[in-house]
C-alpha cells in the first residue's frame, strides 16, 4: 500500500550549517526519504525527529519500550537523545519512510507542544498533505542548497504546524462529535484525570469511580483515546510542567515535580522520556 501518490525516492539530506545554527531558531537538520534498513542509535540521535511511514511496515523499539509497529500512513515523532533502533518488518514489502530531523533554540518547546512519542495513524489527506511538504523541502534545499535554510525552516515550522493542527482538529472531533466517541463513563474518567492530574491518581481507582472493572476500563480507554489511561495521566502532566516553567521561570524542579503529585526523581525521568532532554537543560533553552 502507497499512501502518497507516486513512487519517488528523496535521498538523505544533511543541512550543512555550522554559520547559522547558532542564529536560526529553527533549522534542518536532515531530510528525505529512502527504502528503510535496520538502523540502531544506542546513544539516540541529536535532533528532534518526524517520521513518515509512506508504503510497507516497519518496527521502532525505544529504550525500555515495547515494539512500535509503522504501518502506511502512520506518523512518529521521536525527541532527540532518545536511544532506538528500527528495521523493516520481516517478508513485507520495502518500507519506505520519510524523515525530517530539525533542531535550534526552539525546537524543544516545539516538541513540548507536538508531545507524541508512538505512532499514530492519520488520516490520508493529513498524511499526504504532510508527505507533499516533506518533498517539498527535500527538493528546496536539494536545489538551493545553505542559500535556501532560511527559506527551509519556514517550510519546516510550516510541517510541523500541519501536524499541530492535525492534532488539534483530531482533539476538536473526540469532544464534538458523538458517534462512536468515547462514551459518557469515559468522559468522565477524562475529567476526573483533568482535575486531579496533581493528586496519586490509580486507575483503580478511577475505574471504580465510572463504574469499570480495570481490565475493562482498560481496554475501553486504550480503544477510544489510543494510549493507555497512565500514558494520558503522564501527557497531562508533562504538558503541564512545559507550562509551569515558561510561567515561573524561577520555580525549582523539585517544587513543579510536588505540584504535578510525581517525586522528583520519577519526574526527570518521565520528562527526559518524553522531551529528549531533562528539565534543566529545557530551562536552559527556553
Amino acid at each position: 500500500m502507497n499512501i502518497g501518490g507516486e513512487d519517488r525516492m528523496m535521498p538523505f539530506l544533511l543541512a550543512e550549517l555550522v554559520t547559522l545554527e547558532n542564529i536560526m531558531p529553527l533549522y534542518v537538520y536532515c531530510v528525505g526519504s529512502h527504502e528503510q534498513k535496520h538502523l540502531k542509535r544506542p546513544d539516540g540521535y541529536p535532533a528532534q525527529q518526524l517520521f513518515l511511514s509512506r508504503s510497507g511496515r516497519g518496527t521502532f523499539r525505544l529504550e525500555g519500550g515495547p515494539d512500535m509497529a509503522m504501518t502506511p500512513g502512520t506518523m512518529l515523532i521521536l525527541p532527540a537523545g532518545v536511544p532506538h533502533e528500527y528495521d523493516p518488518a520481516p517478508g513485507e514489502d520495502a518500507w519506505e519512510l520519510g524523515f525530517a530531523a530539525f533542531s535550534g533554540s526552539a525546537a524543544a518547546s516545539i516538541m513540548a507542544h507536538l508531545g507524541c512519542r508512538e505512532p499514530v495513524l492519520l488520516e490520508k489527506a493529513h498524511f499526504a498533505a504532510l508527505w507533499d511538504k516533506l518533498e517539498s523541502l527535500w527538493q528546496h534545499i536539494s536545489l538551493n542548497g545553505e542559500s535556501g535554510y532560511w527559506e527551509a525552516s519556514r517550510r519546516m515550522y510550516d510541517m510541523l504546524l500541519t501536524v499541530l493542527q492535525g492534532q488539534s482538529d483530531q482533539e476538536v472531533k473526540q469532544r464534538m462529535t458523538p458517534a462512536g466517541q468515547p462514551n459518557a463513563a469515559l468522559q468522565e474518567a477524562v475529567k476526573l484525570i483533568h482535575d486531579h492530574y496533581n493528586e496519586r491518581l490509580h486507575v483503580s481507582n478511577l475505574a471504580r469511580a465510572v463504574g469499570y472493572s480495570v481490565q475493562h476500563f482498560h481496554r475501553l480507554f486504550v480503544d477510544s483515546y489510543g494510549v493507555t489511561p497512565q500514558q494520558y495521566i503522564q501527557q497531562i502532566r508533562m504538558r503541564r510542567s512545559v507550562q509551569l516553567f515558561q510561567e515561573n521561570p524561577g520555580m525549582t524542579v523539585e517544587k513543579i515535580a510536588h505540584q504535578l503529585g510525581m517525586e522528583p526523581s520519577y519526574f526527570i525521568r518521565i520528562f527526559k522520556r518524553t522531551y529528549g532532554e531533562t528539565p534543566k537543560q529545557f530551562m536552559k533553552r527556553s
